[in-house]
């Protein structure tokens, strides 16, 4: 019979010893068990694992198929070893210990996931942000996480992955199946995490993250001012209007995310976009807007540095060759993807 080993220790991202909660201590393992790949996923629901207590969760023998739900078992029980198997141990008897993870669900179906860690850059380590050195280049040390249900790329379960019990009937025929039910009701005293997690995954302007309409407007000021280092020649008299579209977007954050009064062209436009969204919440919807507006102003910045690169290719070009016609077609080109990122600010025709 194979055993398999649960080893309850500290994770080296999500420290066990912070959670307030016994039951999730318990199913909190390094082989089997849940580590910071469900931990990251339940943050960005909106789950604070560190404000969650024992009597917020409530255990069942059967899953209520609402909110997540953690199945695991309560006693050493071994059963028969099915699905994917080598032929070595193919018919074999397999012993879960008690609290090993079994599989998540949300809202009834068990959970499928993948997770990666996106590139960074110096702004983004500059603010704080974990970061360690792979083959690929710098990455976060937080996984980003994307569960629901099976495809090609969520091919593996939380917890429990190859004994062939990942299907809902599958593990109800588990002796000792319990399930942890944690209702994702915005009411929760330990729900919220998911607003910050979201403003931060989401709301990207550029290769930063932003939490307030300040913390923006820090970081508009510092894209727009390095950008003007690197300015040379502007014939196309770019700066003006890119400068009036960071401004515009700033208004905008200051309402969404600042509690300013929205009035004239700004309230027209929150106005028509919250309309057509499906958001609970004041704060979610504004977490939405201030990802669509950063992204929007960050696609500008990026054709105006493209822009201001393909002058001084001409400069260079000048005095190697005696003439900027080779150059010329970039900087035509660049400058109106400029005005066109500008004509959709200014337009409010955001994506």
């Amino acid at each position: 019979m194979i055993k398999i080993k649960n080893i309850i220790k500290e994770h080296k991202i999500i420290m066990t010893e912070s959670f307030k909660s016994g039951k999730l201590r318990a199913l909190t393992n390094d082989w089997r068990g849940l580590d910071s790949t469900f931990w990251s996923y339940g943050a960005k629901l909106g789950i604070q694992w560190d404000k969650i207590t024992d009597e917020e969760i409530e255990t069942n023998a059967k899953p209520k198929k609402k909110g997540i739900e953690i199945a695991y078992v309560d006693k050493d029980v071994t059963v028969p070893m099915k699905g994917k198997q080598s032929d070595w141990y193919r018919g074999s008897n397999i012993g879960i210990d008690k609290f090993s993870t079994i599989s998540v669900l949300k809202d009834g179906k068990p959970l499928w996931y993948t997770k990666g860690w996106k590139p960074l850059t110096n702004v983004m380590t500059a603010t704080g942000k974990k970061a360690k050195d792979s083959y690929y280049g710098r990455r976060s040390t937080i996984p980003d996480v994307d569960a629901g249900t099976r495809n090609y790329s969520r091919n593996k379960q939380f917890g429990i992955n190859e004994m062939g019990y990942m299907s809902l009937s599958g593990m109800m025929s588990i002796p000792g199946i319990k399930f942890h039910h944690i209702s994702l009701e915005e009411d929760q005293p330990y729900m919220g995490a998911g607003i910050k997690r979201q403003m931060r995954q989401a709301a990207q302007f550029g290769a930063a993250k932003f939490t307030t309409n300040d913390e923006f407007k820090r970081i508009n000021d510092q894209y727009f001012n390095d950008l003007l280092k690197a300015k040379l020649n502007d014939p196309k008299q770019l700066k003006k209007k890119v400068k009036q579209a960071a401004d515009f977007c700033q208004s905008i954050i200051d309402v969404a995310l600042g509690g300013k009064k929205a009035t004239g062209k700004v309230k027209s436009f929150i106005d028509k976009y919250q309309s057509g969204r499906t958001a609970k919440t004041g704060e979610s919807e504004a977490y939405q807007l201030a990802a669509t507006v950063g992204s929007q102003l960050n696609r500008m910045y990026q054709y105006y540095g493209y822009y201001l690169g393909a002058i001084q290719k001409q400069k260079e070009d000048k005095a190697k060759y005696g003439t900027m016609d080779f150059s010329k077609g970039d900087v035509e080109g660049y400058a109106k993807d400029v005005q066109n990122q500008y004509n959709t600010i200014i337009q409010m025709k955001f994506r």
